[in-house]
């Protein structure tokens, strides 16, 4: 699934605007949700990843995304970067390498107790820690 330089800059915005608290909709301001589709056949990948919307909760914005979980622990991170720790679906180790937004002293909280968490990928940044 390819994405354009326009959708791709929209995403960042998204993204910028929920180390504030929440997704924010650029056209109205509103919170966004996000909304897992069908599976995207991709024998590349580690995980299952699913075609996604990024939906307003209040006008008709709509953005199309690609979004997985992974359930793991933070290995290595920066403000940046993060290395998470996991097993693929067929079972294998796998670290993997990302961009992210999440909170700082979060991630070092989580990589002194190594909690498995589930981490939301969506377009290969790590948006939120789930569970």
């Amino acid at each position: 699934m390819g994405y354009n330089k326009r959708d791709m800059d929209v995403l960042e915005g998204i993204w910028d605007s929920y180390k504030e608290g929440s997704m924010t909709c650029p056209q109205c301001g509103h919170n966004l949700v996000i909304v897992q589709l069908d599976l995207i056949d991709d024998e590349e990948s580690a995980y299952v990843p699913y075609d996604t919307i990024i939906e307003c909760t209040h006008c008709s914005f709509q953005l199309r995304a690609q979004s997985f979980t992974i359930l793991g622990s933070v290995k290595e991170f920066d403000s940046r970067h993060i290395d998470i720790a996991s097993w693929s679906p067929m079972g294998s180790r796998v670290l993997s390498h990302y961009e992210h937004i999440l909170d700082y002293e979060q991630l070092k909280r989580l990589k002194e107790s190594a909690e498995l968490v589930e981490f939301l990928i969506v377009n290969d940044m790590v948006i939120q820690i789930i569970g």
